[in-house]
């Protein structure tokens, strides 16, 4: 079977295989995390809430200073740090079995997430050729699908296989080893930059004033906000749902991520085949009205099979949509903001997780959960149709294809 183009050119092939390890285990040890704490807080779920805001906390820091470090220093040699930085604290683990413990590692390994994820993402855009950047975020859209899938379900299950975390942090740690050997072989020539002395924060608020002239950025820093609010209720508080009032097991809850994963392969798949036909403003809009829709079907028809379905189809729409965002980003965005406007992409997304979280350490134990999902989702819907009738949500919709100019001396050449 013949490997698809973009992964032909060989620095890309790298970068895309240290992601697809290392951060497989990082999903798998998430998800592992997530029932230590569940477990040893006597299955509270503030304490699932507090864990996320940690998470998130954590991780919207690591992204502001991701967008502003991707600008200032050696990208490659920024993920070799952010690889090497997390191996201790997943080592600390093995040691140490208090949920306070536990939750406050979960965050600091989500600081250096959070400044690895921007950083790469401009680091594509830097070696991979513009014509091939929509194939290269396809590539990758997949397979954080691949992770969706293979890693809530894996951790779920070594967890409750083996009865603790020892071998999922075991495999965890190898695959950051993996990680840091394939990105330390990549040939890379950082882009001529002029200095311009300014700090971290500084160069952070450019990049926020940048979005703001740009209505069609807005429109998507806007879903972003939407959509990470919304499902920062629903991922913390999928486990107890599915234990506590769908009365299944937490092997059930790691099959039906996977399922969304595997939605998220066939999204990938179908923002590439779909690119050159529909534009990616559309494809944004259309798959984020999708979404809503989606999470009340699965409230209102609760089960199983029928989670299973419908989270296929929410992981087809979400990363259509993500998959989508990526290339508008890569199409549209200047070169010298592209960094710090991906790096607050991830923070619209991640920023209201956190304010999700803080509610639901609050409320998780005096509001039953599924009436916390059901207005969530009336909530999600209602923040997202009648936005379609404001001026952001219409530029982007009726976004041309005119793209940003990127220096081609740096890009990959295919092998052979």
């Amino acid at each position: 079977m013949a490997l698809p183009k973009v992964l032909k050119y060989p620095n890309f092939k790298k970068l895309y295989l240290a992601g697809l390890t290392s951060e497989l285990g990082s999903f798998i040890t998430e998800t592992a995390l997530m029932l230590v704490v569940f477990e040893l807080s006597s299955n509270n779920k503030s304490y699932l809430g507090a864990a996320r805001a940690v998470f998130l906390f954590f991780l919207t820091l690591g992204n502001i200073l991701g967008g502003a470090l991707g600008e200032k220093f050696n990208r490659r040699n920024l993920l070799l740090f952010t690889n090497y930085g997390r191996i201790p604290l997943v080592a600390s683990l093995f040691f140490i079995k208090d949920v306070y413990w536990i939750i406050a590692v979960d965050g600091l390994i989500a600081l250096f997430t959070g400044i690895y994820n921007p950083t790469r993402q401009t680091l594509v855009n830097d070696i991979v050729p513009q014509k091939d950047i929509p194939k290269a975020n396809a590539l990758f859209g997949s397979t954080f699908a691949i992770l969706h899938m293979l890693g809530p379900f894996l951790g779920a299950t070594l967890y409750s296989t083996f009865k603790g975390i020892h071998e999922v942090l075991s495999f965890d740690l190898f695959t950051y080893f993996i990680g840091i050997y394939l990105i330390g072989t990549i040939h890379y020539t950082p882009p001529k930059k002029e200095e311009s002395g300014k700090s971290i924060i500084r160069e952070s608020y450019e990049g926020f004033t940048y979005i703001s002239k740009n209505r069609d950025l807005v429109a998507v820093v806007s879903n972003a906000i939407v959509a990470g609010f919304c499902i920062g209720f629903l991922i913390p508080l999928m486990l107890p749902y599915f234990l506590d009032v769908l009365k299944l097991d937490e092997q059930a809850y790691g099959i039906t991520f996977s399922f969304f994963g595997l939605g998220g392969v066939i999204g990938g798949w179908v923002s590439q085949k779909f690119h050159e036909k529909y534009l990616p403003g559309k494809m944004i809009v259309w798959s984020l009205c999708t979404e809503p829709i989606l999470m009340l079907l699965w409230l209102y028809i609760p089960g199983f099979y029928s989670s299973l379905i419908i989270f296929l189809l929410w992981g087809i729409a979400v990363f259509v949509r993500i998959t989508s965002q990526l290339n508008y980003v890569s199409i549209k965005v200047d070169s010298k903001y592209l960094s710090r406007v991906f790096a607050l992409l991830d923070l619209s997304f991640v920023f209201p997780n956190i304010a999700s979280g803080i509610i639901i350490s609050i409320i998780g134990d005096k509001i039953d959960t599924v009436t916390i999902l059901k207005t969530i989702a009336i909530i999600f819907a209602v923040c997202v149709f009648p936005r379609l009738l404001f001026k952001d949500m219409k530029s982007l919709y009726n976004s041309n294809s005119e793209a940003a100019q990127r220096d081609t001396s740096i890009q990959d050449k295919i092998e052979g």
